[in-house]
């Protein structure tokens, strides 16, 4: 806004030229007063352009903000996905492996039993005073199973008998 002063030289002027020289300064006040507002007007509108501006920047730095938090985030979404898929399939091929193992333990464990079945039947097959060794002890133990189970049955008949 204008703030500079006007200086008023007084001269002796008739008054009609006095009064001449008085809306002259008045008009002249005035251009400047209209002046000095629209330089105000102008630098209002301006600041408000600037201030708009940086609105308008501020909102569109925050979008970029939020998708660039949004992109990472689905990123690291992603990235845990798909660590946690490796971790399955390594469990999944640790489970597998010890499986096989376990079955591969098993399945010599019984081939070394049989092998030993097999050696030792071969050995009483092939001997002759082995297998008739075999048989007569095969007899016995089930000539003995039955003996003291038919003894076992006639005392007991027997002492059920007594008490009745």
């Amino acid at each position: 806004m204008y703030t500079g002063f006007m200086t008023y030289i007084h001269y002796n002027f008739s008054p009609g030229e006095n009064e001449m020289q008085r809306v002259r300064n008045q008009e002249l006040v005035r251009m400047q007063e209209e002046s000095s507002m629209r330089q105000e007007r102008a630098r209002m509108a301006t600041e408000e352009q600037i201030q708009a501006q940086r609105r308008k920047t501020e909102k569109e730095r925050a979008d970029v903000e939020r998708e660039t938090i949004r992109v990472k985030a689905m990123a690291e979404a992603e990235g845990r996905a798909h660590e946690a898929k490796l971790g399955e399939e390594v469990n999944r091929r640790m489970l597998r492996e010890r499986s096989k193992a376990e079955t591969e333990k098993w399945v010599a464990a019984v081939n070394t039993t049989f092998g030993h079945i097999g050696g030792g039947l071969r050995a009483i097959l092939t001997d002759q005073n082995k297998l008739v060794v075999t048989v007569g002890g095969i007899t016995a133990l089930a000539a003995g199973i039955y003996t003291t189970r038919e003894g076992a049955r006639v005392v007991l008949t027997g002492y059920w008998v007594s008490r009745l």
